[in-house]
């Protein structure tokens, strides 16, 4: 219920919550733990998000967030996301989320060892 507007649709921003859950889910998936991912000597961030709202998830849609990732280069991850209405192969929304570390000083370095297989 508190994902939609008081006209029963999905509020906009709410679809950067559900992709944090996706990239999340398909990072533990991959075998990356996220206590890792936290570790104050190399925070992953947040780099850039790429936004596209095709059409908007009512009240009472099942919603399923499909996610996949690709690493740019040494220092970037790129996730691709779509959320789709559950049963539906076309989506609702994609996205496109950009990832870096960066350590204590807040300086972008190298993404840790276990992002190799990616």
């Amino acid at each position: 219920m508190e994902d939609v507007d008081a006209q029963g649709i999905v509020y906009y921003a709410n679809y950067l919550r559900f992709f944090e859950r996706g990239r999340s889910e398909l990072l533990e998936g991959l075998g990356v733990p996220m206590e890792r991912a936290a570790d104050p000597d190399c925070r992953l961030v947040i780099y850039e998000i790429r936004v596209k709202y095709r059409r908007p998830a009512l009240l009472g849609d099942m919603i399923e967030v499909a996610t996949s990732v690709e690493r740019m280069s040494e220092y970037r991850l790129t996730f691709r996301q779509q959320v789709r209405r559950r049963g539906e192969t076309g989506p609702l929304v994609k996205g496109e989320v950009d990832i870096v570390a960066i350590g204590p000083d807040g300086a972008v370095k190298e993404l840790p060892p276990f992002f190799d297989a990616i």
